[in-house]
């Protein structure tokens, strides 16, 4: 495969939270209303945050704010642990996270304490004892906040916003540029060079990263036809759906369903 993409939806309960581990990939922009933390076990992750690139080395900490564009992608030998969450699990301290900007989302040369503690996290670790993780470790952020600031969006990155929010709730649909302009309000030509300039690449192929990344879910947790998923990713043609996923990920969707099947 060529590429590897967490699945973009996360869940929105109160409890929510993934902890997910792996090594050589990459991650288009995009958003969730989550937080998300990261340890860089090996090598090196380079993360970028709106307009903003930051690089992590082994044992640094990444902390991801809910509803910020962002993408990762690490070097060629490289592992890393990530925790996706809700607000709610650390409601005591998410508004000040929020509210207020940190100079680095990068923390460097975290305590040894706080990274076994985290690496010992699990997807079954009982809900007080994640909460207690991740309380301990936005409180090594907190402290690093600027709080003679608050956190500003530009228009521009509302746009972005409101752009990759609209792919992702429409992911069934055509999802053209023409069509996404019109429904946000703005010309192709502006929208798109937009889009460009602040993701790094056009919006078509964003939209067509989204599709099969949704089509990756289907394939792996559903037993829905090839033809289903290709109406349900909004592809009007199976030729053009095969063609955009081995392109994507390196196999036909079957080959790519088969793995998850043995």
């Amino acid at each position: 495969m060529k590429e590897f993409f967490y699945e973009l939806r996360h869940d929105v309960g109160a409890d929510y939270f993934t902890v997910e581990e792996a090594e050589n990939f990459s991650f288009s922009m995009h958003m969730h209303r989550c937080y998300e933390i990261i340890l860089v076990r090996e090598g090196t992750m380079t993360v970028r945050i709106e307009r903003e690139e930051y690089e992590a080395s082994a044992g640094d900490m990444i902390l991801v704010k809910p509803n910020r564009v962002h993408s990762l992608e690490t070097s060629a030998r490289s592992r890393h642990k990530l925790c996706i969450f809700s607000p709610e699990l650390i409601a005591a301290v998410s508004p000040l996270l929020k509210k207020h900007p940190l100079p680095s989302p990068v923390l460097r040369e975290v305590p040894a304490l706080y990274r076994e503690l985290f690496e010992e996290m699990t997807e079954s670790t009982a809900i007080g004892g994640v909460k207690g993780c991740l309380y301990s470790l936005c409180d090594l952020f907190c402290r690093r906040l600027d709080l003679s600031r608050e956190e500003t969006v530009t228009g521009k990155d509302h746009l972005i916003r409101d752009t990759l929010r609209y792919v992702e709730e429409n992911v069934h649909a055509p999802c053209s540029l023409s069509g996404i302009a019109d429904a946000l309000g703005y010309s192709d030509s502006y929208l798109s060079r937009v889009f460009n300039e602040s993701v790094g690449m056009p919006l078509s192929v964003y939209v067509r990263h989204v599709k099969i990344n949704r089509a990756c879910y289907l394939l792996k947790n559903t037993r829905q036809s090839v033809t289903d998923i290709v109406s349900q990713c909004g592809y009007t043609t199976v030729a053009t759906f095969n063609h955009n996923f081995k392109e994507q990920m390196g196999c036909s969707p079957t080959e790519y369903r088969k793995q998850y099947r043995r």
